[in-house]
């Protein structure tokens, strides 16, 4: 049963603004009214009940004590009251000093700015005042300007103690109680993986395909050609479309089997031109295509458009020409597997290096259903059969996903040029498996079970897998728990704690797979459409105009907000990382945006690895 508890408004970010028209506040010293219903048209599972209150949790980058409460409050920030088919709810936000810039770049990493914006939108919903604030490891004098009628304070220099803590504030007694098994600290792997693969590349020429097309009139469609790759010596191909006139066209590439694997829609250019390439994913029937949308126009300065009007009649009528023409090139290459890559698998390097510099090679990443994660040299670079590589080419990979048995990442080596006689070549490869498979199962039981405490409305707590602390143990009997639900995922705590646990109350549930508390989360919300993704990766930090990652935190994780979000929805927490088929999903984005962040306007992802991804 939950303590202490008044009316008044919030929800998520998202739906703060909504609420506050749509719901009006209750006086706080009041009990909770049976005829307050709640906001039902949010993204939340029940119709939501705002608090007139807040919960800070001190933010610290390098532990994890402040994820660990975080999770901890979110069952006393978002909560399920069954007998009136309703959720309560309050924002749950991380606490952050303003940031000391020095230079103008590190703007971008004050995030006191963003909370001082919500929280002043906040206070202003709240007529000025607070009826509860919550501080967990935040020293109330630095929140004066947040005024509260009541202010609880929370230190604690653990994650045990802080969630017992938390656990008898906001509760009276309960007959449940959610325990996770958790551990403070984790030994990193570090583990190394180095190798190297020989091979050869053998004489073949590149293949060369030409097309005219009809130029598609602008914002009707298209103009198809179709061709077939069936040689499989050929690994690589591009198509490159070039035209005279001064409209812009656009190169779409299809696979038949997959459909759409690249689109080029640059911006408008001389010499016009629009490059598409993909590795051969599947031998037989491919296609082009040509479209003209409506989207751009001359430029401001007017220089095409004067450009335009001083041609002669000889090259107006190139103008006025109404075909395209199409250029497909096919290059011959060999593809060999790595090995299987581990759980947490980051840091990869890779790097080609051949005997003849008069042969320009390059190479792809593929996972394991093939898709192209990237390539050693781009589209204009492989046409064009120029780069700055003599005979070594390298590609640096932040993470790839975990394998299972049977499955391999892949590389394709390809040639940009006709090979006249075989070329040697070594392939050196490497990555690190930086954090464990027991680190990932603790984070998976610590998410879930805090959505599962939310909507049970009852407490998070915390055990070590080889201890059951003091702190637990008191709020245990304190609270008279008759029944624990154990998030195990991986099955690490020790049969002692266990039953130790036992003795105190009757486990009703122990979850040691995730897929099974995913079932019993969406079991008791009904929401089975919702799932929220997450993962353990620290979060990466930039500067401002760098467009570009500057750095990574060492702990600062997403999994408090990504469980906060859950419980909203009423749905389970899914950390890519535990899944090997996720893990290897993310892997294509997280490298392209990493690439691409200062061009984003401008390069666009490959149609292919999103539909593969």
């Amino acid at each position: 049963m939950k303590k202490g508890i008044c009316i008044a408004p919030p929800l998520i970010v998202v739906v703060l603004m909504l609420l506050s028209s749509a719901l009006p506040a209750v006086t706080a010293d009041s009990n909770i009214r049976e005829n307050v219903k709640g906001y039902d048209r949010g993204v939340s599972w029940q119709p939501v009940v705002p608090l007139k209150k807040a919960t800070f949790v001190n933010f610290d980058e390098n532990s994890y004590l402040d994820d660990y409460s975080y999770l901890a409050a979110v069952p006393t920030t978002v909560f399920y009251d069954k007998d009136g088919g309703r959720l309560f709810s309050y924002p749950l936000l991380f606490y952050q000093d303003p940031y000391p810039v020095k230079e103008d770049k590190e703007r971008s990493l004050n995030a006191r700015q963003g909370l001082n914006y919500f929280m002043e939108d906040w206070m202003s919903y709240c007529n000025g005042r607070l009826d509860g604030l919550t501080l967990i490891n935040v020293d109330k004098n630095k929140v004066t300007q947040w005024p509260s009628r009541n202010t609880t304070t929370i230190t604690g220099d653990n994650p045990f103690s802080v969630a017992s803590q938390i656990a008898l504030h906001d509760w009276s007694y309960s007959d449940n109680a959610v325990v996770a098994v958790i551990k403070e600290n984790f030994e990193k792997p570090n583990e190394i993986t180095k190798g190297k693969i020989d091979g050869k590349m053998f004489t073949y020429n590149v293949g060369h395909k030409h097309f005219e097309m009809e130029q598609p009139i602008i914002g009707t469609g298209g103009t198809y050609s179709s061709f077939n790759i069936d040689d499989e010596n050929y690994k690589y191909v591009i198509a490159q479309l070039s035209w005279p006139n001064h409209i812009d066209l656009d190169l779409q590439l299809y696979d038949s089997h997959l459909g759409m694997v690249d689109n080029a829609a640059g911006v408008y250019s001389d010499p016009r031109l629009e490059t598409t390439g993909s590795y051969i994913h599947n031998y037989g029937k491919w296609q082009v295509s040509v479209t003209a949308v409506p989207k751009k126009g001359f430029s401001d300065t007017g220089s095409e458009k004067d450009l335009f009007n001083a041609m002669s009649f000889k090259e107006l009528s190139k103008e006025i020409k109404n075909k395209c023409d199409v250029d497909v090139l096919l290059y011959p290459g060999v593809k060999f597997n790595l090995p299987k890559t581990p759980f947490g698998c980051r840091n990869a390097s890779f790097t080609l290096r051949w005997n003849n510099p008069g042969v320009k090679l390059g190479f792809a990443v593929l996972d394991p259903v093939d898709n192209e994660i990237c390539s050693s040299l781009s589209k204009e670079e492989i046409i064009s059969g120029d780069s700055d590589n003599k005979n070594e080419t390298t590609i640096h990979i932040n993470q790839l996903g975990e394998c299972r048995d049977g499955e391999n990442y892949s590389i394709c080596v390809f040639s940009v040029n006709n090979v006249s006689q075989p070329v040697d070549f070594r392939f050196d490869y490497s990555w690190q498996q930086n954090f464990s498979k027991e680190e990932s199962d603790c984070f998976v039981s610590a998410t879930n079970g805090a959505v599962l405490a939310s909507t049970l409305n009852a407490p998070l707590l915390y055990v070590s897998p080889s201890q059951l602390p003091k702190c637990t143990k008191e709020a245990l009997y304190k609270l008279g728990v008759k029944n624990i639900y154990l998030l195990n995922i991986g099955g690490h705590l020790s049969a002692n704690v266990k039953n130790e646990l036992k003795g105190i109350a009757s486990i009703k549930e122990e979850y040691k797979d995730a897929r099974n508390v995913y079932s019993g989360i969406k079991g008791l919300s009904g929401r089975s459409g919702d799932i929220i993704f997450t993962t353990i990766d620290p979060w990466t930090y930039w500067y401002v105009s760098e467009g570009k990652p500057a750095g990574e935190t060492k702990a600062a994780l997403f999994v408090g907000p990504a469980s906060y979000i859950a419980a909203q929805h009423g749905s389970p927490v899914v950390v890519v990382d535990e899944h090997p088929r996720l893990s290897q999903a993310v892997v294509y984005h997280d490298n392209f945006w990493r690439k691409n962040a200062d061009s984003r306007a401008t390069v666009e992802p490959s149609s292919g690895s999103m539909f593969l991804s």
